[in-house]
């Protein structure tokens, strides 16, 4: 037993237990629990605090996003205005294709009639030019002295020369005024261009004179 008693490994596992049950008097296991848990809540408390990666905000994301949504309503605006454009374009194109429509009609109708009027004033300037070929030159230039000049003229173009002449002839010899007249409608018929309808007035023609029965004197 004594041997047991001097023997260093029995110093050495007293020495550890003596050790061990020290510093479970000193250390507390319930403090130790304690401080254990109030870690373990203040490091959850720290993970809790952390946002996720989603709600991360930065300012010059927020400035550029806005300007984004702001580039795009402006392109919606502007997109319905062209729209609205396109949609005014169509219709003023519509109405000018009817008023362009309309006018052809009515040039056209403005034609049939000119050409009309055209026609019936051929008409009547031939049957006066006839009229005043059938009259004495003295005759027709009085009435022609009366007449507006381009009356007279476009009468007188439908004349032949042979007919024209005498009644300018006669106008001449009124007066100093009315041969300056009969000059001014001599020069323009000069420059008018010669109508093909004057082959087709008829002149004036003069019955075939016969001559006289020869009286012969009875014994």
């Amino acid at each position: 037993m004594i041997r047991i008693l001097k023997s260093t490994w029995l110093a050495v596992v007293l020495g550890v237990l003596a050790y061990v049950t020290t510093t479970v008097l000193l250390l507390r296991p319930d403090k130790l629990i304690a401080q254990r848990q109030a870690l373990q809540g203040t490091n959850t408390a720290k993970i809790t605090k952390i946002d996720p990666s989603w709600a991360f905000k930065n300012p010059e994301v927020d400035e550029l996003l806005a300007d984004l949504r702001t580039q795009r309503e402006a392109l919606k605006v502007r997109e319905q205005e062209l729209n609205d454009l396109t949609s005014r374009l169509a219709v003023e194109r519509q109405e000018i294709g009817v008023i362009t429509q309309r006018v052809v009609t009515m040039q056209a109708e403005m034609d049939r009639t000119f050409l009309r009027i055209q026609e019936q004033e051929f008409a009547n300037l031939k049957r006066l030019a006839k009229v005043y070929a059938t009259m004495s030159p003295e005759g027709a230039a009085k009435i022609m002295l009366e007449s507006p000049e381009d009356a007279a003229v476009k009468i007188l173009s439908f004349m032949k020369e042979s007919e024209t002449a005498p009644i300018l002839e006669s106008m001449a010899t009124e007066s100093p005024l009315t041969a300056r007249r009969a000059s001014q409608i001599s020069d323009r018929l000069r420059l008018l261009a010669p109508t093909s309808t004057n082959k087709t007035i008829p002149s004036k023609t003069t019955p075939p004179t016969t001559p006289p029965p020869v009286k012969t004197k009875t014994p």
